[in-house]
């Protein structure tokens, strides 16, 4: 197995554990249903269309004979986990039932909001591990990290366990990531698609982004630093080129200009031209480029200038 996939494996497990030492099936009588101990939701979230007000749930099963509640509290965590609402291994949600079933085999179970808390002494599954973080990060268009897409919107923070790493740690490293232009991550980082989180080499260190469910807008809003307001649309490049020592392959391309750069964006497309268009992809005077980002200015330390990123295909 791919030492991510191990990595990912193995923080499943122990993300399971408190749930499954407790989640032992308890028959709710005569209607051929197993109602399982108590779970908590830390957060308000969503599973598709399905949204989950922070508080305690219940699970009960429909089908007792081939799911057990260990099994059930450990989708429903993987569900809560997921990024773009496509469950796996063929499971399905029925947003108006709260329920979620799949053929083969053929498993069904619902979730029923029961309180705020769960009951005295109660078991508690903690989807993200650590701390929802108090900040919302705006993306202001569609975007993305390698191959993770994050679409416009806003996001909270939550981080994977508590005290390994801070929000603030967190919003730089996420706002470090998505300003990356070839979306390789720093060592010892990386990112798992399906789930939308970011580890640092450890099962322990890390966060996840996830779409902001109900909360109040009175939140702080965090937005990538330094830079204007995303151009709409994509700046196709025609073949394989180069800005400088940027490579710049053929395809679609993000572009920004910088805060308070005055730059508009059919400005920032007429530069881009012309820096495609330059003879051996020189850089003419005075302007500067930082490969790692994508941004180029007129100028060390100018606030005139733009940045440029693949878009996901």
């Amino acid at each position: 197995m791919p030492r991510r996939r191990l990595l990912l494996a193995v923080l499943a497990c122990a993300l399971l554990a408190p749930a499954a030492a407790h989640a032992q099936a308890t028959p709710s009588g005569s209607g051929g249903t197993t109602e399982c101990p108590s779970l908590q939701v830390l957060h308000n979230d969503r599973i598709g269309q399905l949204t989950l007000p922070a508080g305690a749930y219940t699970i009960t099963i429909t089908t007792p004979s081939t799911l057990t509640c260990a099994a059930a509290a450990d989708w429903f965590r993987q569900f809560l986990q997921d990024w773009d609402g496509r469950l796996p291994a063929g499971w399905r949600v029925d947003a108006a039932t709260s329920s979620f079933s799949r053929t083969s085999p053929n498993q069904a179970f619902s979730v029923r909001r029961t309180g705020a808390q769960p009951p005295s002494g109660g078991p508690s599954t903690r989807p993200a591990g650590g701390d929802v973080c108090p900040a919302v990060f705006e993306v202001s268009h569609d975007d993305h990290v390698g191959a993770l897409a994050i679409p416009q919107g806003r996001y909270v923070i939550v981080l994977v366990s508590t005290g390994r790493l801070t929000c603030d740690q967190a919003a730089t490293s996420l706002a470090r990531f998505m300003q990356d232009f070839d979306g390789t991550l720093p060592r010892p980082w990386f990112v798992d698609t399906e789930t939308a989180t970011f580890l640092r080499g450890s099962l322990n260190v890390g966060f996840r982004l996830e779409p902001l469910t109900g909360d109040p807008p009175s939140r702080t809003t965090l937005r990538l630093p330094g830079d204007g307001t995303p151009c709409p649309g994509t700046f196709q490049v025609q073949h394989d080129d180069r800005i400088g020592r940027l490579r710049v392959p053929k395809g679609p391309y993000l572009f920004v200009p910088l805060a308070n750069s005055g730059l508009s964006c059919s400005q920032v497309a007429d530069l881009i031209r012309d820096f495609l268009a330059e003879p051996g992809g020189a850089l003419p005077r005075p302007w500067r480029l930082n490969r790692t980002t994508g941004t180029l200015r007129r100028g060390a330390g100018s606030d005139v200038g733009f940045r440029i990123k693949p878009a996901l295909r």
